[in-house]
C-alpha cells in the first residue's frame, strides 16, 4: 500500500465517521478542495503543513492522524469549529457543486466592494472569505476571485505589487489589492 492511499482511506474514514466532505476539510484546513479530492483520488499529495491542519481539524497531531491504528475521537473532544462543521454540513446536506458564471461572480465581488472605501488594500482570499460569508458559496479557490479582479474589474481595483509572503508556505505568494474607485451600491 501506497503512503498517499494509505493516507486517503485514513482521511476518509475520518470524513465519514464525522460526515464531513471534501470542501468542509478545505475550509477547516484552509487549503483548496482541489487538493484535498486529488488526495481522496490518489492524484495529488499534500505538504507537511497542510497535513498537520487537517490533524488539527480532529483534535490530533499529524502523526497521529497518520497512524492507521490510532483511536478516532469523540465527537466531543473535536475542536469547537469542528463542531460546528460537522452541525453545519448535517443541516444543509452534501454540497451540491455549482459553477458560477463570470458575470454572477463579478457581482458578487462588486456586492462586497461595495463596503469598502477608496484606498482599501485586501487579498483576493480576504475578499473570497468575505463573499462566501454573504452569499455563502462555499468557495475555496480564491484563482477564480483574483481572474474576476484581473479581467473584470480593472480600472476598479489595482495591485499594490505587495505580495503576502508567508513563512513556510510554498508556491507563488498571494498579492495585494486597492480598490482605487467607489462601487456604489446600486452599481451592482
Amino acid at each position: 500500500m501506497t503512503v498517499i492511499k494509505e493516507y486517503a482511506d485514513i482521511l476518509t474514514k475520518y470524513m465519514k465517521k464525522f460526515g464531513l466532505e471534501p470542501i468542509d476539510i478545505a475550509y477547516l484546513a484552509k487549503s483548496a478542495k482541489k487538493n484535498i479530492i486529488a488526495v481522496l483520488n490518489q492524484t495529488g499529495s499534500l505538504e507537511i503543513e497542510t497535513l498537520e491542519a487537517i490533524s488539527q481539524i480532529f483534535g490530533l497531531r499529524y502523526y497521529q492522524f497518520g497512524d492507521p491504528n490510532f483511536s478516532l475521537p469523540k465527537f466531543e473532544s473535536l475542536p469547537d469549529r469542528t463542531k460546528e462543521r460537522i452541525i453545519h454540513r448535517k443541516e444543509v446536506g452534501q454540497p451540491i457543486p455549482k459553477t458560477y458564471s463570470s458575470l454572477e461572480l463579478k457581482e458578487k465581488i462588486t456586492n462586497v466592494l461595495s463596503d469598502y472605501h477608496v484606498g482599501s488594500i485586501f487579498l483576493p482570499s480576504e475578499l473570497g472569505n468575505k463573499i462566501n460569508t454573504k452569499f455563502d458559496l462555499g468557495l475555496s479557490d480564491f484563482k477564480q476571485i483574483t481572474d474576476r479582479l484581473k479581467k473584470d474589474l480593472h480600472g476598479i481595483v489595482e495591485k499594490t505589487g505587495k505580495k503576502n509572503k508567508v513563512k513556510g508556505k510554498r508556491g507563488r505568494p498571494e498579492e495585494y489589492y486597492r480598490l482605487v474607485k467607489r462601487v456604489a451600491k446600486d452599481d451592482r
